[in-house]
Formats: structure tokens, sequence, C-alpha cells
């Protein structure tokens, strides 16, 4: 039984962290607990926002990470009388209108979730507070020297930040990394016997092999109403060049305690890799600097300590991951956080040019053994596992 209430706290942390909107990766094995999780949040900057309801892991599931749970409704609301229901978007996962409500700081929200069993969840009211200023961004770039492979690059991340003036503050750190990729989805592979490797390029490529298997050709297609293949004018790759964006390994948190008269200096953030893909043209380092509730910062730190404290993902660790979702009627458990921050972000750009980077290439091995020289032969949408990808280009990407 001790074992067990040592087990379930780290559980709890996994199931959090995988539900959350900025998604930390771990593999535990599953357990069997709650009912739900709560996940969201409402800054300072325009929506929408998000709020994601899962189940919770069970043994005896099929799907381990837990399944989307749909609601009949789910409603942010502020102090001031403002309230707005979220639209579902996919499964498990309501956003707000663009236009819609905004986090003023100052004000408190909270979040109410109907379910069809007729089960109520809501968030305790969280403050959107004051947040300082990220001051300046730099790096240290670093040689990981190995015995057995080429060595390894990389840029060690640093800020300096200021708190917000007043009472003592709390305060997230996030180390968000973006950065161009191309791929080749022409080049896409496949073996459909008795043929031998063939190359199959996706739909998306802007390309079809002229003889059946053989090298893709650009511009052409397929006619639907001659059912030929034919050059089409304008006909492009639309999954070829991604803005990706890697996850956040771990929350930071910190106090204001922790700081010099209001100042934060050379705190790690954390490392940016250099490989092909990353500096294929340019990565886009950001840091955020998030204010939060006492609350909220109690629920970061607990899952920051317990990564933090875990020598092995399989060990065992104490404490508990606390809450501020609740079932009004008190008929299950929930977990989980909805809560409230000002956002201060601050952005630098790397590419080839900021330190002497090697020119690393990677052959693809496509065919059978078959070298091809170029990016990989994939969709980039979902070449890159485990990490957000898209082919819409962020707003603010200076190019």
């Amino acid at each position: 039984m001790k074992s067990m209430n040592r087990i379930i706290p780290f559980l709890v942390l996994w199931i959090f962290i995988d539900a959350c909107i900025d998604r930390i990766d771990l593999v535990v094995p599953a357990s069997s607990l709650g009912e739900i999780v709560v996940d969201g949040l409402i800054t300072s900057d325009p929506g929408p926002y998000t709020v994601k309801l899962n189940s919770v892991i069970r043994t005896d599931d099929s799907h381990p990470l837990g399944l989307p749970l749909t609601a009949t409704k789910v409603i942010i609301a502020d102090d001031a009388g403002n309230a707005e229901e979220l639209q579902q978007v996919n499964n498990g996962e309501y956003q707000t209108k663009a236009s819609g409500i905004r986090g003023v700081p100052g004000r408190s929200y909270h979040i109410r979730v109907e379910m069809g069993d007729g089960s109520v969840f809501e968030s305790k009211p969280d403050k959107l507070g004051t947040v300082g200023t990220i001051d300046s961004i730099f790096w240290e770039f670093e040689t990981v020297k190995k015995s057995d492979a080429p060595p390894e690059y990389r840029y060690r991340i640093f800020m300096n930040a200021s708190a917000a003036t007043g009472a003592d503050k709390f305060y997230r750190w996030k180390l968000n990394g973006t950065y161009v990729v191309r791929t080749e989805p022409k080049f896409t592979h496949c073996k459909p016997p008795p043929f031998g490797c063939h190359w199959c390029p996706d739909s998306c490529s802007g390309a079809i092999a002229l003889v059946g298997g053989g090298v893709p050709q650009d511009g052409y297609g397929i006619n639907p109403e001659t059912n030929k293949i034919e050059y089409i004018i304008g006909l492009k790759c639309t999954c070829c060049r991604c803005w990706v964006t890697a996850p956040e390994n771990k929350p930071r948190v910190t106090d204001t305690r922790l700081s010099s008269n209001g100042k934060f200096l050379r705190v790690e953030m954390g490392t940016v890799p250099v490989n092909y893909y990353t500096f294929w043209e340019k990565y886009r380092v950001e840091v955020q600097q998030m204010s939060l509730s006492r609350e909220a910062f109690d629920y970061w730190h607990a899952i920051q300590s317990q990564q933090e404290g875990i020598g092995s993902l399989f060990q065992p660790v104490g404490g508990k991951i606390p809450t501020n979702i609740f079932e009004v009627n008190n008929k299950v458990r929930a977990f989980g956080i909805f809560y409230a921050s000002a956002i201060h972000r601050k952005q630098i750009y790397l590419d080839k040019n900021t330190y002497r980077i090697p020119e690393i290439v990677i052959p693809q091995d496509d065919c059978e053994g078959v070298l091809r020289a170029g990016p990989i032969g994939m969709d980039c949408r979902i070449a890159f596992p485990g990490q957000r990808s898209t082919t819409t280009r962020p707003a603010d990407w200076v190019d």
C-alpha cells in the first residue's frame, strides 16, 4: 500500500503533463486514477485560449494516455461579469474566439465545465497579476565531444529578467524554440510487391511519378476529368516547408525571494541543438516570463520538483500535485489546473552566421540502400514526431 501511495503522485504528474497545452513528454506505466483532467489558461495576450479535457489513464484501458472528453458546455468567466462559451475545435479541445474574452491584469478568472452525465467541474478563481520583463537573452556555443561518435554542437541559452514591483511575485519561465525545415515528400517511398522499391509521392508534394515508381516530376498530377497524368500550371508542394516548435522539457518557476533586488541574472533556460534541420534556415529562441498566482505557482513548482527529484522515470516519488479544479457536488475527483497569466516575451534569431556552425549533411536512405542527397522524403507536418509542426508561418516570424 505504501508503495502504491508513492507511485500514484508520479502518475498524476504524468497525466497532467500529457494533457497540458504546453506539453511535456514523459513515458511511465499506467495506473488507475480519478475521473477527469482539466487543463487551460487565459493570458494577457489576445486569444483564442484553449481548454483541454481528458480522461485519466487506467491499467485496463486500451488507450493508456487517456481519452479526450466531450463536454456539453465549457465557459470562461471573470469577476467583472464577462463570460464566453468555448467552441469545440477537436476531440476534448475547446477554444474561445480570437475576438472574444481577453485576460486583463487585476481580474480573476475561472472555468466551468458541464458534462453530459450531469457532473459540473469548476476552478477556483485565479487572479491575473503583473509580470515584469525579460531584459535580455544571450548564449554560449558548446561542443560536446564523444569518443564513439562525431561531436555534437549546441547553444546554451541564458536570460536576464526583472520582476514586477510590489509584493512577492511568482513566475513561470518558458523557452520556446521554433525553426524552419524543408522536406521532399515527393520522395516518399513504398514497396508494393512484387515490384520492389518505388517512390510514392505524397498527394501534397506537387509531384507524381510519370512512370510507375520512377523518379517523381514536379508540377505533374492526375487530371480528375481524364484520370491521366498531366502538367498542371501552378501546382506546388504544400507540405515541404514547415515551422517546427520543440516541446518544453520541464517547467521553470521561481519567486522574487530568489532574486537580487528584483533582478534575475544569468538564468540558464536550456539548450538549442545544432543539426541538419534546426539550422536549415534559422532558429528563433523565445523566452517568456509568465505571472503566476500562489496557487498556480504551487502547481507548477510541484511538477518541477517532482521531475528534478527523479533519478529514473520509473522511480517512485512522494508528494502530491495540487489542483484548483473540483466537482461542485463532490461526486468525482478532478485534476489539472485553469489559471490566468500575464506574459512578457523576448526573441532572438540564430543562424549559421551566428557562430561558425559546421555544415552538417545527412544522406537519405530512401530506397533499399540507395542514397539520395537532400532532406527527408516525408510530409514536413509529420516528419518530426513529438514536435509541433505546421505549414502556417507564425504571424510574428521575421524573415
